[in-house]
């Protein structure tokens, strides 16, 4: 404990100094009105406008100041939040791979039917750690300015939904329609099936155990990607926040849900780049859509 107090001091001094010279600069701001209210010899009257100006200046400063601080703040915490998560969803992985691993080893399975399920235990976590590694690398990727092709959507969504439809858990948790002759579209293939994979892996990750409606559709001249799920659905207050870095959702904590909360905020950095929107609301018979809405 008493090694952490000397943080805890430093941390508040850059408050204390805002704060007192934000009072410094209102009691300046109050002294230049009396003497302008005063209506004094001419010297008081120009000292008071001066004395006003400063104060003005003084409390711009103090609550530019305060708005910084704010802002290194929220980042120093959500800065600790992504360490103590990336610490936790990784150790989990690896520290069952290790033990699969022991097991193989030491010969610790009763037949050859035991021995399958201990594979496929390794291969479903090294799985989930290629995806942990790869939710990573793509947040904290600097996007660069691209020229891309223009592509079809229909086998780029093909590309991303290809690896879901081959998981076993998710053999009867798909229903996908394509819509045929679509517009091509400018936007970079792999950014593209990027935002597609992780639309599609947080219906089937949040939206519980029933069915995930994938559709793409040509509507009003642009082009919707609509994933849907038949959960519970999010809550009006939550639709803005679930896009932000390390924003896990109101229950994903509780529940024991894996993840970095990094999915939709690479589907909004998608959005951002290439002008697209991406829109969220709860369907009438339950559940989340999102929609995501490219133009050609």
């Amino acid at each position: 404990m008493k090694r952490n107090q000397p943080l805890k001091i430093y941390s508040g001094i850059p408050w204390i100094i805002a704060f007192c010279a934000l009072l410094s600069s209102f009691a300046n701001l109050i002294t230049g009105i009396v003497l302008l209210a005063s209506n004094s010899s001419g010297g008081d009257i120009a000292l008071g406008i001066l004395t006003i100006v400063f104060a003005v200046w003084g409390i711009s400063g103090s609550l530019l100041a305060l708005v910084f601080i704010i802002r290194q703040n929220r980042y120093n915490r959500s800065q600790a939040n992504f360490i103590a998560q990336v610490s936790h969803e990784l150790r989990t992985p690896i520290t069952s791979i290790r033990m699969y691993a022991d097991t193989l080893s030491m010969h610790r399975y009763h037949d050859e039917t035991e021995h399958d399920e201990l594979i496929q235990h390794m291969d479903e976590e090294i799985v989930r750690l290629e995806h942990l590694t790869e939710q990573i690398l793509e947040a904290k990727q600097q996007k660069m300015l691209k020229d891309p092709d223009r592509i079809d959507l229909a086998k780029a969504l093909s590309i991303a939904l290809q690896p879901f439809m081959d998981a076993p858990q998710n053999a009867d948790r798909l229903d996908v329609t394509i819509e045929e002759h679509l517009p091509l579209v400018s936007v970079d293939r792999d950014d593209f099936t990027n935002a597609a994979s992780n639309l599609i892996r947080n219906a089937l990750t949040h939206g519980g155990p029933g069915v995930v409606h994938v559709s793409l559709k040509k509507e009003s001249g642009k082009c919707k990607l609509v994933v849907r799920d038949e959960g519970t659905g999010i809550p009006k207050e939550w639709q803005k926040q679930i896009f932000e870095p390390f924003e896990r959702g109101f229950n994903t904590t509780e529940s024991g849900i894996p993840g970095f909360g990094l999915g939709l905020s690479i589907v909004k950095d998608f959005v951002n780049q290439y002008d697209a929107e991406i829109h969220v609301d709860n369907h009438p018979e339950g559940g989340a859509v999102f929609t995501l809405i490219i133009t050609p």
